[in-house]
């Protein structure tokens, strides 16, 4: 009998040991390459944003999550590409830059379907505040001057849409159009919308937080 359970325990110590072996031996990987994470797009305009992780910025939700592109926060745009620069509207009002105090030189961006009307933060002298919008001006070029908002007219409608490239401190950039014309800045001309065409992208822009709308 003794020899019976002494079988019978061997038996079953020799299947454990076998199966604590088979748990223990390393699963060869199907790939030696790191797993590719996706992140999802936002729509920041017809072109779709990127999304950030970690950030707070953006998500999925796109303008709603970004608290800017959702038309709550006043901002400073600046031309990425100049040091000291911001967009202004000067006393004509036409869009200009300086490097100095200017009355209107906050914006808001409020959402128009998946466009924007670029709004003055502070009303004029009639107590309501302008929309940005490009005018035609025949053989010149195209120039951005601030009249009252009509979100039914196509020039004061904007696209904008993320860049993959980031100022030094890391914050996004954007391009600013409408239809086929960009807003760049020229040493000559000052700052105009442009059809591109087959020209690179010259000028795009940092949007700086002024605090609440």
């Amino acid at each position: 009998m003794r020899s019976h359970r002494s079988l019978v325990l061997c038996g079953a110590l020799a299947a454990g040991l076998a199966l604590t072996q088979q748990a223990c031996t390393p699963v060869e990987r199907q790939s030696g390459k790191p797993v590719a994470f996706t992140t999802p797009t936002a729509a920041n305009g017809p072109s779709g944003g990127t999304a950030t992780s970690g950030a707070g910025k953006k998500s999925a939700a796109g303008k709603a999550a970004d608290p800017i592109l959702a038309g709550r926060r006043q901002i400073v745009i600046r031309p990425v590409q100049s040091t000291e620069s911001i967009v202004v509207v000067d006393e004509r009002g036409r869009l200009t830059l300086t490097d100095g105090e200017a009355e209107h030189g906050l914006f808001v961006l409020t959402p128009a379907g998946d466009r924007y009307l670029i709004k003055t933060a502070k009303a004029g002298t009639g107590g309501e505040r302008s929309c940005l919008g490009v005018k035609n001006n025949g053989s010149g070029p195209l120039t951005v001057e601030a009249s009252a908002c009509d979100a039914g007219r196509a020039g004061q409608l904007f696209t904008i849409t993320r860049q993959p490239e980031r100022t030094p401190d890391g914050d996004p950039t954007y391009a600013i159009s409408n239809r086929d014309a960009f807003l760049q800045v020229f040493p000559r001309s000052g700052l105009i919308a442009e059809d591109l065409g087959d020209a690179p992208l010259m000028t795009t822009y940092e949007f700086v937080d002024n605090g609440a709308a």
